[in-house]
C-alpha cells in the first residue's frame, strides 16, 4: 500500500440505524484504489480488505475497521460514510 494523498473531506455519515448524522469533516489517506486509512470520531480505521456496492445507492464502498473492530463503509471518494 503506498498512500497517495491524505486529505480532510467533508462526509455525509449515517450511523447504525440508518439515520443521517450529517455532514462531518472526516480525514482520509487514499491509494491508488481507494480509502486505506479514515480518522472519523477520535478513531481511526484501516482498509479491511473487503470492498462491494451498496445496495441503497449503488456506490461502490470498502470496508474500514478500528483495533478494537468498530467497523464502517465508506464511499471510494469519501464523501459518504456508513456506521456498522
Amino acid at each position: 500500500m503506498t498512500i497517495t494523498n491524505v486529505t480532510t473531506v467533508t462526509a455525509q455519515v449515517i450511523d447504525t440505524n440508518h439515520r443521517p448524522k450529517g455532514v462531518m469533516p472526516v480525514q482520509v489517506a487514499f491509494d491508488a484504489e481507494g480509502p486505506v486509512r479514515v480518522e472519523h470520531e477520535g478513531r481511526v480505521y484501516r482498509y479491511t480488505g473487503k470492498s462491494a456496492y451498496d445496495r441503497a445507492t449503488g456506490l461502490a464502498v470498502c470496508e474500514m475497521a478500528t483495533i478494537d473492530d468498530a467497523r464502517l463503509w465508506i464511499t471510494l471518494d469519501g464523501q459518504q460514510i456508513w456506521e456498522d
